[in-house]
């Protein structure tokens, strides 16, 4: 009876102890200790890399969101003006760090990065080397590696003051949009974590999108215009839209868009909508000579003539679709002479290469700029037109 007893006692007391234990991982671990209020910190959406007007260092702007205009569109300054629901700060020093650091001269508030959604970098800055301006937002655990990374020729303030469509801060459209390539395929976002990935890799260039701003019914708006050739960590050149999507072609990244081209043998043109598309690279080495293959797979639909000929009979479907064929390798054509002339290996054939026959890339990596450019490339597209739409014939046909 004593045992029993004492096997009570026991029990009774680690259980005691277990709950004063939770009571205590309660007490004394419960809540966020690095918590930090809103109210307290200035949210940055959108960030800017300039050289400062003298030359040395760097200027980052910031664009800083209101929540509380978001919130209550209508609220005036106090002078009765209507406030911008965001603000542009600027700030400068010899590294970008501590040019983001003397913006605490200027804030109330402590900049928080971590929500800010894109980057916009000076092309004079990327001419001249992108890593020491990027350095800060690699190794700095507040910015986030999901940041989008753009080019423009401008100063990145006036992209920020720039009209925002349907949405209250241009740092959040310009993110929307990119996320929304898709619809031409003429653009091609790249994010900094993709950045880093492939400058780490040392086996393909990189790219970034370019965007400037224009004036459109006396607003100035901000618009994306090709893409620029990052070789190294410099830019060296550009590419127009349809070299953009001759790139986004041979990576597989054609995810929509649309066709335009004359009718072959009539007056008028087609304008065929892409559904799907796919792509195979493969790299071969023969006596140190580089073997490329790009084969292209695309479905597509009819979605406009201007024609009055009736596109939908099988005749008239062969044409178009060997057509559409031509025009993309056509554009593939165009996007691998702009990189060969600036040296740059832009489609990756020197990963594929890396990958799949290791020793011939490690033998022929000290030169490869050279073999890129001498590289035979064999370009097969093959186009189906799946679609008419509602239509099979021009209404007045």
């Amino acid at each position: 009876m004593t045992k029993a007893n004492d096997a009570g006692r026991r029990r009774l007391w680690w259980k005691k102890s277990l709950w004063l234990l939770l009571l205590f991982i309660m007490v004394f671990t419960s809540g966020c200790w690095d918590r930090r209020e809103l109210e307290n910190l200035a949210v940055v959406l959108g960030m800017g890399l300039n050289h400062t007007p003298g030359g040395e260092g760097y200027e980052v702007s910031f664009q800083i969101v209101r929540a509380a205009q978001i919130k209550s569109p209508g609220v005036s300054s106090g002078g009765g003006e209507k406030m911008r629901p965001f603000w542009i700060l600027r700030s400068s020093g010899p590294t970008v760090f501590e040019a983001i650091r003397n913006a605490t001269f200027q804030s109330s508030r402590r900049l928080f990065l971590s929500h800010s959604q894109v980057l916009v970098i000076n092309e004079a800055v990327a001419r001249e080397g992108l890593t020491p301006a990027l350095d800060f937002f690699i190794r700095d655990h507040e910015p986030r590696l999901s940041l989008w990374l753009l080019l423009t020729a401008e100063d990145p303030v006036q992209i920020f003051d720039a009209s925002a469509g349907l949405e209250m801060v241009s740092s959040q459209a310009i993110s929307d949009l990119l996320q929304q390539y898709h619809l031409t395929s003429k653009i091609r976002p790249v994010r900094l974590a993709e950045y880093v990935r492939l400058i780490m890799a040392k086996t393909t260039a990189n790219t970034l999108p370019v965007i400037r701003t224009i004036e459109n019914a006396g607003k100035k708006e901000f618009y994306f215009e090709g893409t620029g050739v990052i070789k190294g960590d410099k830019l060296v050149g550009f590419l127009d839209p349809i070299e953009t999507r001759g790139l986004l072609w041979v990576l597989g990244e054609v995810q929509g868009g649309v066709i335009t081209f004359d009718v072959p043998g009539k007056k008028g043109k087609a304008t065929l909508e892409i559904f799907t598309s796919s792509s195979t690279v493969t790299v071969q080495v023969k006596a140190d000579k580089i073997h490329v293959k790009i084969e292209v797979q695309v479905r597509s639909g009819l979605g406009n003539q201007t024609t009055y000929t009736d596109l939908s009979t099988p005749d008239q479907f062969k044409k178009l679709e060997t057509r559409q064929a031509e025009v993309i390798k056509g554009e593939i054509e165009a996007a691998l002479a702009k990189a060969r002339e600036y040296g740059a290996d832009i489609f990756g054939f020197g990963q594929q290469l890396y990958g799949h026959d290791n020793r011939a890339w490690q033998r022929l990596a000290a030169d490869w700029e050279r073999h890129f450019r001498e590289a035979t490339v064999e370009i097969k597209v093959k186009a189906v037109l799946v679609e008419l739409g509602l239509t099979t014939r021009p209404v007045l046909d």
